[in-house]
């Protein structure tokens, strides 16, 4: 019994190293650079069920038909039916640092093409990011996705559908060559901005002195997100094509639990001093919501005003509609269709004689590399 203390001791002892060696490690900053690459692609089988019927050929026998609905009052060609690439985005972000970092993102598809035919490829961002520059506010110089559509596009959630009303009108560039300031008001994130001045001529060089100044001011207080937006343009010459421009735009949209509905209104104003100022104007409204946990359905109207100060107009009326089908994560397929009426105001020359049908069958997909370590 005697030499029960001294077997507990010994034990003790040696269990002190063991205690020390199972003690939580040292936590580490991460390594710096760190990357990430990722990217999507979205196309589709489509089928043109009306439009203009009159099919015209090259001497190859190839059919110089119009195979997209676009902003342009010319009717897509009937019967015409293919499979398109309509985006592919290639995108590494690099962080430099806790504060700096990069992206630069690649741009695919089936209308920018090479000068044999092939599929053109452009630069859609190229950027340095500077954070908290400012108390909960980012700095951005490079090519940089605008504030124009970035908060609307996000909500509406169907890029592979469409674009939002105004990108769909041409009204700006999804991107531009600047210096941005982004971030938060307020503690809680309730009151952002986005200010912006760019080149105002997308990723194209820089054609004049004058330049675009964005500014966007989202506000989010639970499931409710609205955001007003502007920007302008000076005036650049007295040349015919070079106007005074304004973009004034509203977006509200509200999440409920299955499902999302969300509204878009423009203005956007061309000044041309002497002769009539132009005034094109168009809304959106359109909801999307869960039917299943793999299975959701989507619907748009768009009214669109080519020019409200013009008595002699041709505006239009755009319908999407779709199913949403999610095999597996990140992997879309949607059955869809979308069409384009034309409406006459006084008597406008050149008033296409077809309205627009397309069926569609999309395919989208995602892919990501996480950060390495």
């Amino acid at each position: 019994m005697s030499r029960s203390p001294s077997w507990i001791l010994l034990a003790l002892i040696l269990a002190t190293p063991c205690a020390a060696q199972t003690s939580a490690p040292t936590s580490t900053p991460p390594d710096y650079p760190r990357g990430r690459i990722s990217g999507y692609m979205f196309g589709d089988y489509y089928y043109n069920l009306t439009g203009n019927p009159n099919h015209v050929y090259d001497p190859t026998g190839a059919d110089l038909g119009k195979a997209y609905i676009d902003a342009a009052n010319v009717p897509v060609t009937q019967d015409l039916n293919g499979i398109q690439l309509r985006r592919v985005y290639f995108q590494l972000d690099n962080d430099l640092s806790v504060k700096y970092s990069t992206r630069f993102r690649l741009e695919a598809d089936s209308k920018s093409l090479t000068s044999d035919g092939k599929l053109g490829v452009n630069v859609k961002a190229a950027y340095v990011q500077g954070k908290s520059i400012v108390p909960r506010g980012d700095g951005f110089f490079g090519v940089l996705t605008t504030p124009t559509w970035e908060n609307p596009e996000e909500f509406w959630g169907y890029r592979s559908l469409e674009k939002t009303i105004g990108d769909f009108q041409g009204i700006a560039s999804s991107a531009d060559l600047g210096l941005e300031m982004k971030g938060f008001a307020d503690e809680k994130h309730h009151i952002g901005y986005t200010a912006m001045i760019g080149n105002g001529v997308g990723q194209k060089p820089e054609t004049n002195r004058y330049k675009r100044f964005y500014l966007a001011l989202p506000l989010r207080f639970g499931d409710l997100r609205v955001e007003p937006y502007t920007d302008y343009e000076p005036v650049h010459t007295n040349a015919v094509g070079n106007f005074d421009k304004t973009t004034w735009k509203i977006f509200a949209g509200y999440e409920f639990r299955k499902m999302a509905v969300g509204m878009e209104a423009l203005d956007y104003v061309k000044r041309q001093g002497a002769a009539k100022t132009q005034e094109p104007a168009g809304y959106s409204v359109y909801a999307r919501g869960a039917i299943t946990p793999t299975l959701s359905g989507v619907a748009r109207y768009d009214r669109w005003y080519s020019d409200r100060n013009n008595g002699n107009r041709i505006d239009n009326i755009l319908y999407i509609a779709g199913v949403d089908w999610q095999p597996f994560k990140d992997v879309h397929v949607m059955p869809n269709v979308e069409g384009k009426q034309y409406i006459s105001h006084g008597n406008p020359a050149g008033f296409p004689s077809h309205n627009e049908l397309q069926a569609r069958l999309t395919f989208y997909y995602r892919f990501s590399r996480p950060q390495s370590s």
